[in-house]
């Protein structure tokens, strides 16, 4: 019984705060973040990329369902067309280019691979990779280790943007941060990955009015300070669900608390189902 009441309080404490993220690998290719891969680059983009295979129902994104996308350089997708905008702007102004941007800034992967951040499963590829899984049903894009301009690997960042499927349009839009060192390219006013205009974080539509930036976009302190901070709770995570095309913020972490408990409690039955 002891034992039991001391896993139920580590679940209920982990489930509150206290989890790390890394980005998630395992998804093929000679990093471990897919087959697809943008080549070392400055500013450019995929062509556009159809996520039907992973997400059948295409994405409804307030009131317009896109069946692909475009993998930008720069920290970002957009739907419309590719976007190699290097200096970061705000997500709440009026755009005809939908985007979701974990980490909108200055990506420069020219400078070649670096030792790989600590305490994560990133591999210092300073490049930037993107998975169709039809299995799971998840886009998964990873960017791993990434420098900043000018090819400056000095200081790299490990994040990721996961659209997962939950049928007829509906998904839900996962960030994580796994190593955040550098908010800055040079030529946006940054000097030494620090400082200029920083990296912003969120989504715009594109229809002039449903857009969100999260908290500590565009604040260098913030941005820096992303693999411990979260919207749900667990370090370096931020979730979204999108239902009938609108966007919320969801679970709360009391939520997460309870489903420590509701596990707690199927250890506390003496008879399982067969």
């Amino acid at each position: 019984m002891r034992f039991k009441s001391l896993l139920c309080s580590a679940l209920v404490f982990a489930s509150s705060s206290v989890l790390a993220t890394p980005i998630v690998s395992g998804l093929g290719g000679s990093a471990g973040f897919g087959e697809n891969v943008l080549a070392a680059n400055d500013d450019e983009s995929s062509s556009f990329i159809d996520i039907t295979p992973a997400l059948s129902g295409g994405l409804d994104f307030f009131g317009t369902n896109y069946s692909g996308l475009y993998v930008n350089n720069n920290g970002n997708v957009t739907f419309a067309n590719r976007l190699g905008t290097f200096t970061p702007y705000a997500l709440t102004g009026a755009t005809d280019n939908p985007i979701i941007a974990p980490f909108f800034a200055d990506v420069d992967t020219r400078g070649g691979a670096s030792t790989p951040s600590a305490g994560g499963n990133s591999t210092g590829s300073n490049l930037v990779y993107w998975d169709l899984d039809d299995v799971n049903n998840i886009f998964t894009v990873t960017w791993d280790d990434v420098g900043y301009f000018s090819r400056q690997t000095n200081l790299v960042n490990s994040f990721q943007l996961a659209l997962i499927d939950k049928g007829n349009g509906d998904f839900n839009i996962e960030f994580r941060y796994e190593s955040i060192n550098w908010t800055t390219g040079n030529s946006s006013g940054g000097s030494n990955g620090l400082g200029g205009t920083v990296a912003r974080a969120g989504w715009n539509s594109g229809n002039g009015t449903d857009f969100n930036e999260i908290n500590h976009s565009g604040d260098q302190a913030g941005m820096l300070n992303m693999p411990s901070n979260s919207n749900v709770g667990v370090a370096g995570l931020y979730v979204y669900e999108v239902r009938n095309g609108v966007v919320s913020e969801v679970p709360e972490p009391s939520t997460l608390a309870i489903f420590g408990l509701a596990l707690c409690g199927l250890l506390g039955r003496r008879k399982f189902q067969g």
